[in-house]
């Protein structure tokens, strides 16, 4: 009897790494040879850019939502012509709407008289489908386009410009190159709360995120030592 336990914890790692390692990690880049892994790293990141800026344009409710549903639709063709489909764009985003839909239903409540604001819950809802519409819309740069060729993109655009003494595209494509890396960072600890026992809860996200962001930071000082280290910057 004593042994099983060990045994059964041991088996349980096995599957929660099995998968892990089957499914994709969020913002990562998928090798393919679609249409849209062809086209241009510059043409893509204005246009999804644009398209995620869209999102949060300012109306009436009623604007919005259909505004928000064309998006919507745009990034489900895009999806399908990427050979991702659209379940994967919005992958690893439920930490995020967790946050926000926390932080607006809260906000929501009414204390005197106890209800609920209806106009609040309505925010709540649009401005999640604007996140959900720029994270899925992020989702799909990275994933046909790889941080190297995003790079060389914004050179050739410094150098149109002639503004390459700036370096604004070194540090935009590292900027750009810290989101899937994050997202890296969040699985790895995710697996870890779920092999010993973690919970989907609150005391996820309290525990993680100050891991995550701590990691992150000593990410950044590795990088910014490397570049030092090159003459980069």
């Amino acid at each position: 009897m004593g042994g099983e336990r060990p045994k059964k914890d041991l088996q349980k790692r096995r599957g929660l790494q099995l998968a892990v390692k089957n499914r994709t990690t969020p913002w990562s880049y998928r090798k393919g040879y679609s249409p849209l892994h062809k086209l241009p790293a510059g043409a893509k990141l204005v246009f999804l850019l644009m398209l995620s800026l869209v999102a949060f344009f300012p109306g009436t409710e009623t604007n919005s939502l259909i505004l928000l549903g064309a998006i919507a639709f745009i990034l489900v063709l895009l999806s399908f012509a990427a050979g991702i489909g659209p379940v994967a764009l919005l992958r690893g985003s439920s930490p995020l709407f967790l946050i926000i839909l926390g932080v607006f239903l809260f906000s929501a409540l009414e204390l005197s008289p106890p209800g609920i604001n209806l106009e609040g819950l309505i925010e709540t809802f649009i401005f999640s489908l604007r996140i959900g519409a720029a994270f899925s819309a992020g989702t799909l740069l990275f994933s046909v386009t790889t941080p190297r060729e995003i790079r060389k993109s914004l050179s050739r655009a410094e150098a149109f410009l002639r503004i390459e003494k700036l370096n604004l595209g070194l540090y935009l494509s590292l900027m750009l190159g810290f989101l899937p890396r994050f997202f890296e960072t969040w699985e790895d600890l995710n697996l870890a709360w779920k092999s010993r026992a973690g919970k989907k809860n609150l005391s996820l996200l309290a525990t993680l995120v100050p891991l995550a962001v701590e990691r992150m930071m000593l990410k950044a000082a590795e990088t910014a030592e490397a570049m030092e280290a090159r003459g980069s910057v």
